[in-house]
């Protein structure tokens, strides 16, 4: 997993803001953005969902292909996947 390291004021800065329950734009440390949640909106995927978390709109499409196994191989078949994703 990869570290974050913070400065000393940046520590200072979270530390003031979860003891006065303040974040920078504004909410309270419990506050949460609204978030919505959309399924199948892409009609040529096996699945997609769009998601929209304050600002951010998140669209996600994903594809899965099962391919025949191959004369040399004839237990074998594969799964293809394919993720398409787009942040606005």
């Amino acid at each position: 997993m990869a570290s974050v390291v913070l400065s000393e004021p940046e520590k200072i800065y979270i530390l003031h803001g979860v003891q006065e329950d303040l974040r920078v734009d504004g909410r309270g440390c419990e506050d949460y953005r609204c978030a919505e949640v959309e399924t199948d909106v892409v009609s040529n995927t096996s699945g997609s969902a769009r998601i929209k978390l304050g600002h951010t709109d998140i669209l996600v499409g994903v594809k899965a292909e099962m391919g025949t196994p191959k004369l040399e191989k004839p237990d074998e078949g594969y799964l293809e996947f394919f993720v398409d994703w787009l942040v606005y």
